[in-house]
């Protein structure tokens, strides 16, 4: 029976690369059982594919190269390679974990785009209208002073950012402020308590700041307006919105839940943002 094994015999044979096995035997984790003196050509011999298989299986599991190369090149024990196996059962379920979090991250992604693309076909100059949402959990900045609508806002989304990114999420393009339904004369008045974004349902987050929690906007049914975001335009939208909800004597639970999304996800060109205006109806 046939005992030696050209590369490209072996790489054919084992289901592997020929540039594979040459790297292999460059970094020494699986070198040839032959070199022929003449010709210099490579031979593996057919025993040497039982640990071909053992190569093959701990890349299978994400084991690291220079992991592979302390094992097969030294005496590994059935002991020490159950203890190694445990050791790669928890880089992979942190991994698993890892790729679940960016699902969720992506179906959320998926949702706000479709809530966008609903904001989009009603946002139309002045026009109010209800619309129906869900229950969304968020992480705020509590503002204990209440700030200028306007002011800080950048650092806050930033702080929120901070947050998320510490534990390998990142922040959305979904963000938004909560403040009190009031008649204010100019947009400079309004006092912002809140600041948010929203987090996947099911989060567990450690807050080591008071002033940020963990918090819902409640489901229900909200009169809104929208509109393509400037401090101009903010105003006059805000006002047709509270002087429809005064004129309509409609009952509310007194806040406005301000949400505004990009509409374009271009680096190079000034930022643009959908915003839409909402005040839960009770």
């Amino acid at each position: 029976m046939k005992q030696l094994y050209s590369v490209g015999e072996t790489a054919q044979l084992n289901n592997i690369s020929v540039q594979t096995l040459r790297y292999y035997d460059k970094i020494g984790i699986f070198k040839p059982h032959h070199i022929d003196p003449d010709n210099g050509y490579r031979y593996y011999h057919i025993r040497q594919f039982f640990y071909l298989d053992i190569i093959k299986y701990l890349k299978q599991i994400q084991t690291p190269l220079d992991d592979i190369k302390s094992i097969v090149s030294t005496s590994c024990t059935p002991e020490v390679m159950q203890a190694f196996l445990d050791e790669q059962e928890k880089v992979i379920d942190h991994e698993i974990e890892k790729l679940q979090r960016s699902r969720r991250l992506l179906l959320r992604r998926k949702e706000q785009l479709k809530e966008q693309l609903e904001i989009c076909e009603r946002n139309e100059e002045g026009i109010i209208y209800n619309r129906y949402t869900e229950e969304k959990n968020i992480i705020k900045v509590v503002n204990s002073c209440e700030t200028d609508l306007f002011e800080q806002s950048d650092f806050n989304f930033r702080r929120l950012a901070d947050v998320l990114e510490e534990r390998g999420d990142i922040i959305n393009n979904y963000f938004g402020f909560i403040y009190d339904l009031c008649p204010y004369r100019e947009s400079e008045h309004i006092r912002c308590s809140n600041v948010f974004t929203t987090i996947c349902e099911g989060e567990k987050l450690v807050l080591s700041e008071p002033d940020i929690i963990l918090d819902t906007i409640p489901s229900g049914e909200y009169v809104c307006i929208s509109f393509d975001w400037s401090k101009e335009n903010f105003y006059d939208n805000y006002y047709l919105l509270f002087e429809h909800i005064k004129n309509k004597d409609i009952q509310t639970d007194g806040k406005v839940y301000q949400v505004s999304l990009p509409i374009n996800y271009n680096s190079s060109r000034e930022e643009q943002f959908l915003t839409e205006l909402r005040v839960l109806t009770i």
